[in-house]
């Protein structure tokens, strides 16, 4: 007789785990996240759904996305991906590596790393770096590209305690990014 209610009990407690199991992963289901695909200025990109787009400050702004539960109370979005257009003057190279120069004399720029890198079939060049705005330290990661006669950068930008837990996305725009 203890046999069968210990057997008894012992087929509930698999069926209760297998029932809470089977909850969790419905409730898993609906939190997935969806792929979202953003087309504008010869760049197609696809993002995670919780990011959305944004504007951007910047003059020579195409599309920017920003992470939705980083936007703050000005409506601004505190880890955001930008990619901006710029005319190139003279060689791609010095054109790039003169923005960089320039910053040098910014103290509250600080470049981490430069070196060249590929985005699809197209030579690319990068930079992470840091700096203060308004007492606010961020990280950035800017990935140059020639096309057509045209610079264009995709920036990513994160407070420093955000910056690489936030990276990935970055980097997956740039693995599956698209340039027409």
């Amino acid at each position: 007789m203890k046999g069968k209610i210990l057997r008894g009990s012992i087929i509930a407690v698999v069926l209760i785990m297998f029932l809470v199991s089977s909850v969790n992963a419905d409730t898993n289901a609906d939190e997935e996240t969806q792929v979202m695909t953003l087309s504008k200025g010869g760049l197609v990109i696809n993002y995670p759904s919780d990011w959305g787009y944004s504007q951007a400050t910047s003059n020579c702004s195409i599309m920017s996305i920003s992470k939705l539960d980083s936007i703050d109370s000005k409506g601004v979005g505190q880890v955001n991906i930008n990619f901006e257009k710029k005319p190139i003057e003279g060689d791609f190279y010095t054109f790039v590596n003169s923005t960089y120069k320039s910053m040098q004399y910014d103290a509250s720029f600080k470049l981490i790393s430069s070196g060249e890198s590929v985005i699809g079939d197209r030579e690319a060049l990068e930079y992470i770096y840091t700096s203060n705005d308004d007492g606010m330290d961020r990280e950035h990661k800017a990935v140059w590209f020639e096309k057509g006669g045209q610079a264009y950068v995709m920036l990513y930008s994160a407070p420093v305690d955000q910056f690489e837990q936030n990276l990935y996305v970055a980097d997956y725009i740039l693995s599956d990014i698209q340039i027409t």
